[in-house]
């Protein structure tokens, strides 16, 4: 195969040592918690002191010039130590900090049309200058002119042995806003819920409003300024405040990495705009942008040079500049390969390629529910018609293997023994909450209802069907799926033309009905290293610093799931607490012993992100259990992308992986007919003896398994499923173990 590279760019000369200026933090606090009182002090000090870089090394205050505002009332001190040169392997982080500090200086400088600055340095690194292909630039703009669509570069700097710097790049579509917060509110919109960033930070804050005051910018808060005070008397910055009125409300925001709501200025906040948004906000610009968001590799790496070219060299570290062409990973530590992809078995023994699960309907289904599954019927009151047609079209499907009547050379007869007359046929009045929960409860008068489908109106305003009705059912241990008015409608048009376009949409709704019953489509053939059972987890947060861990479950080396579980005790903090985790593995361990006759002999772990629950726990318990563990860690943000060389748009095929001992980017996406390049995973060992060869196959054996869609997830189900609990809370059953998967 072709040679594999990250999206990684290395310097042209090793770091040469630089002289900073040092300073001893003196606090009370500081021997409890040294590393947070420390890096607090440096965001502080960095947030009055933009003009210069300052960093710190876990025990010190470290600047490019003499710290000269010092704001009062602070909670620590500083005593300076001179200005000292400083060995660059040990300190390490220092450098890759002052590098990204440089970087940021030298795009401040540049311009295109030689008038206009090409880069806004905020928080984050954005550009609204595209290339036109001519040698000039143009900007894209939505049709009334107040969003534009805008390059954010996030970049991680990284020193080695070697003493080069290895410059991880990731570039990505992002949307800023012309109106600010009080725009919107002179405009009468209601803010609240709104997700916002702060424009005027240094360092990235973002949030949610919660309130918009009866206060104003003058009023004094709780930390003794008002906010106008603390711009002009506390962080020196009068003049961005001097032209604003007064009478400005102050808007409260809860961050996302906070507890409580903070003040802010509303013309400090921006909306946070998502490509869903703007389609529906402008559809034309949104389509028009298309190919600039989804870019392939070869693309990316175009925009990748000229940021290279843009920071030039860095002359206060000798002319440093970086390579345009993606290192060698071995220069990482890392090597490349391509895991075998795996074989789906289907209902009748035969296999399925990844890429070919649409043909799973005319091979029948692995393991269909044990028995007739009864289905109740919701809709919107007048819209008979439209259900009798849904109905037959998903029995006659599901059941006969026709479509429309007509035999379907696509599709195997008895693919789910659905009973042939609704358990329960029920209207509801559109817009009617009451009458939405007196329906939906409607169900507690019918025995043995396996699963609702609910014809809903399009939208998820707050006058929606879909809460009331997915939380009653959860409550009743009932699973549903809805359909919206506008999916259904096509079934209809598709009855009057003999049409195929919903067929796409039985497949789903089909799918979704297996798998809320206890079915299973496909299996995994040659599941590797000999695991018997895959532990998912995920933390839900339910309000200021209360989480809910998720448990989702994959019993033995096929991938047969028995389901999931959600504990019923919140908890502080994202560490699970460790009785929570008890009552977690009791119940895996229970249920696989009720399945399989004995317990598990070697379950792997995985976790969406980083795994900071006890290891003296884990290893007491499975120890106890006699039971052989691993952990692995599976992230799908990452900071740059997996590509490869010298093959046409230099996208990498599903399975291409770059690894090394203990960790691995892995592509899990098939990119056939997609537009874009694929975003690996990062997959990393916290402990267990499985090589990093298995655990990485696993993981890509495990994306293919999703029951809900022929699409593929492009996580694991381990910790896809855990993550779809953790937001479908309110959804699902509490305090059990349940293969009924209601949040599909």
């Amino acid at each position: 195969m072709n040679e594999l590279k990250l999206e990684v760019f290395a310097s042209d000369r090793p770091v040469q040592e630089c002289s900073f200026h040092i300073y001893k933090l003196i606090s009370a606090n500081l021997v409890e918690s040294s590393f947070k009182i420390i890096r607090g002090a440096c965001r502080k000090l960095s947030n009055y002191n933009a003009a210069i870089g300052i960093f710190e090394n876990g025990r010190q205050i470290i600047s490019t010039s003499e710290i000269a505002n010092i704001p009062k009332d602070l909670d620590f001190e500083l005593e300076y130590q001179g200005c000292q040169q400083l060995d660059v392997q040990q300190n390490k982080r220092v450098y890759e900090e002052y590098i990204r500090f440089l970087i940021r200086e030298k795009l401040r400088d540049v311009k295109v049309l030689d008038k206009y600055r090409k880069y806004s340095l905020k928080s984050d690194i954005t550009s609204s200058w595209y290339a036109d292909g001519r040698g000039g630039y143009t900007v894209h703009e939505c049709s009334d002119k107040s969003i534009r669509l805008e390059r954010g570069f996030k970049l991680r700097v990284e020193i080695r042995s070697d003493g080069k710097a290895y410059l991880w790049l990731d570039t990505k579509a992002v949307f800023s806003s012309k109106m600010n917060v009080m725009d919107l509110i002179d405009k009468k919109i209601d803010v609240c819920g709104l997700e916002v960033k702060n424009d005027w930070s240094g360092f990235r804050q973002s949030g949610v409003i919660t309130e918009v005051c009866d206060y104003t910018v003058t009023d004094q808060l709780d930390f003794g300024y008002s906010l106008k005070g603390y711009y002009t008397d506390k962080k020196g910055e009068a003049g961005r405040v001097a032209n604003i009125p007064d009478s400005t409300p102050v808007v409260r925001v809860k961050l996302d990495r906070g507890t409580e709501a903070l003040p802010y200025y509303p013309q400090a906040l921006v909306p946070i705009i998502t490509r869903e948004y703007m389609t529906k906000y402008d559809s034309a610009f949104s389509n028009r942008i298309d190919n600039l968001v989804k870019r392939t590799m070869e693309i990316r790496l175009n925009t990748d040079r000229e940021f290279i070219a843009d920071i030039g060299s860095l002359e206060a570290l000798g002319g440093l500049g970086f390579e345009d062409t993606c290192c060698d990973p071995r220069c990482l530590g890392y090597k490349w390969g391509n895991v075998r992809l795996p074989q789906l078995v289907c209902g009748d023994g035969s296999m399925l390629p990844p890429g070919e699960e649409y043909k799973i309907f005319g091979r029948g289904f692995y393991q269909k529910p044990t028995k007739q599954i009864k289905i109740g019927y919701l809709y919107p009151r007048g819209e008979d018609e439209l259900l009798k047609q849904i109905a037959n079209d998903i029995f006659l499907f599901a059941a006969k293997g026709t479509y429309h009547g007509a035999d379907d050379q696509y599709t195997k007869s008895g693919l789910i023994d659905i009973q042939s007359k609704p358990l329960l046929v029920q209207e509801y009045d559109v817009g009617n909450i009451t009458d939405y929960k007196r329906a939906a409860r409607e169900l507690r008068n019918v025995a043995d209802v396996d699963i609702v489908i609910a014809l809903i109106p399009d939208g998820m305003d707050e006058e929606s069907p879909y809460n009331p009705f997915k939380k009653i059912w959860a409550e009743m241990n009932i699973p549903s799926q809805m359909l919206t008015m506008k999916t259904a409608k096509l079934f209809a048009q598709d009855a009057r033309v003999n049409g195929s376009k919903a067929r796409y949409y039985l497949h789903n709704i089909v799918l979704g009905i297996l798998g809320k019953t206890g079915g299973i489509p496909w299996i995994v053939k040659d599941m590797p290293a000999g695991v018997d059972c895959f532990v998912g987890l995920d933390v839900a947060m339910m309000d200021k610093g209360v989480h809910l861990p998720a448990c989702s479950v994959v019993f033995d080396r096929f991938g047969r799931m028995l389901g999931f579980f959600k504990p019923r005790s919140p908890q502080r903090g994202e560490k699970i607490a460790t009785e929570i985790l008890q009552d977690i593995f009791d119940q895996v361990i229970i249920s696989y012993e009720d399945t399989y006759g004995e317990k598990p002999g070697n379950i792997v772990i995985h976790r969406d992100g980083f795994s900071n629950e006890d290891a003296e726990w884990y290893e007491h318990y499975f120890k106890a259990q006699g039971i052989k563990y691993s952990i692995i860690e599976v992230r799908k943000n990452v900071g740059a992308k997996v590509l490869m060389e010298n093959d046409g748009d230099m996208n990498p095929p599903m399975g291409a992986c770059i690894f090394n001992e203990n960790k691995a980017y892995l592509v899990t996406t098939l990119m056939k007919n997609k537009k874009g390049s694929p975003n690996p995973l990062v997959i990393e060992k916290s402990c267990g003896d499985i090589s990093m060869a298995d655990a990485v196959t696993q993981v890509l054996y495990l994306t293919q398994l999703h029951v809900g869609s022929t699409n593929k997830l492009r996580l694991p189900i381990t910790t896809g499923y855990a993550d779809k609990i953790c937001k479908n809370l309110d959804y699902v059953p509490t305090g059990q173990v349940e293969n009924k998967l209601f949040f599909l």
